[in-house]
């Protein structure tokens, strides 16, 4: 699918956004291109604050592993079975 802003880029479709939404993907919307996203001063906005969120949960997680590694090495073990 082709940017419906520039016409230029690649731009996801709603089935390839669902896909990447429901593994936690960021907000984009269908039809346009990264590009024209970071252009767009709303949805760059959002994805920033999407961003922030992201990396403030993988830090909260990575601090969790460092406090209780054992727990998470159980709870990994775990998943196996």
């Amino acid at each position: 699918m082709v940017c419906t802003r520039c016409g230029i880029e690649k731009a996801w479709s709603d089935a390839e956004l669902a896909g990447m939404r429901k593994h936690g993907g960021p907000p984009l919307p269908a039809g346009i291109c990264i590009r024209c996203v970071f252009k767009d001063p709303q949805l760059k906005a959002e994805l920033e604050s999407w961003g922030d969120a992201r990396m403030k949960q993988l830090i909260r997680d990575a601090r969790e592993l460092a406090v209780r590694p054992l727990e998470a090495i159980d709870r990994f073990v775990e998943s196996f079975r």
